[in-house]
């Protein structure tokens, strides 16, 4: 007959083992390698914007375009700011153009003029051009021009003007004729004088 002592000693060696077992379990538990992160989401790629060329005119109106009240076959002859990005003229940003509005809107890209010699925001006048392709002669004044005339065919005559919406300093001019504007001069408010700047006329 087996005694009591015994058994009651063997029992409790089998908790003990019991036990050791549950730590060594719990251990290796915790010692395992940590579950891998979740993949990330993939990544969206979007298609790249087309890039302007820097030598690439860019059509897009900058701020108002300016309506003349003249009418042809091409629309409403109309003006406004381009922006300008040509590394060979790093003190020009912008230039102006002239086009037409059709009757629905839109409006197509014609001849532009910008500085070419010097700031493009001087005073004086800048990138005056003769008429070309049914456009009259234009350009813009650096300055708080109210009135500018100059000699066309002869006869000293009275620009239209506007103020650039992008910068009101900017006075967009232009003359009923295709006719080279000559002696080219700009007032203030009060009749003063102003800065000629660069008042020659260019053709294309």
């Amino acid at each position: 007959m087996k005694s009591p002592g015994k058994r009651a000693l063997l029992t409790g060696g089998g908790i003990a083992a019991a036990g050791l077992a549950v730590v060594l379990s719990t251990t290796l538990t915790a010692n395992a390698a940590p579950a891998p992160a979740p993949a990330p989401a993939a990544e969206v790629v979007e298609a790249p914007v087309p890039v302007r060329a820097a030598e690439e005119p860019d059509n897009t109106p900058w701020g108002d375009v300016i309506g003349t009240g003249v009418h042809g076959d091409g629309g409403e002859l109309v003006f406004y700011g381009v922006k300008v990005d040509i590394e060979q003229l790093p003190q020009t940003t912008f230039g102006i153009m002239a086009g037409h509005r059709s009757a629905d809107g839109k409006v197509t890209a014609g001849t532009v003029t910008n500085e070419y010699s010097g700031p493009d925001k001087s005073p004086g006048f800048h990138a005056v051009s003769g008429g070309l392709n049914g456009i009259p002669s234009f350009g813009y004044y650096a300055g708080p021009a109210a009135k500018i005339t100059a000699k066309v065919n002869g006869k000293t005559v009275t620009a239209h003007q506007a103020a650039w919406s992008v910068d009101p300093n900017i006075v967009v001019f232009w003359f009923d004729s295709a006719a080279d504007p000559l002696k080219l001069a700009a007032f203030d408010a009060s009749g003063k004088k102003l800065p000629a700047g660069n008042p020659d006329v260019g053709h294309g």
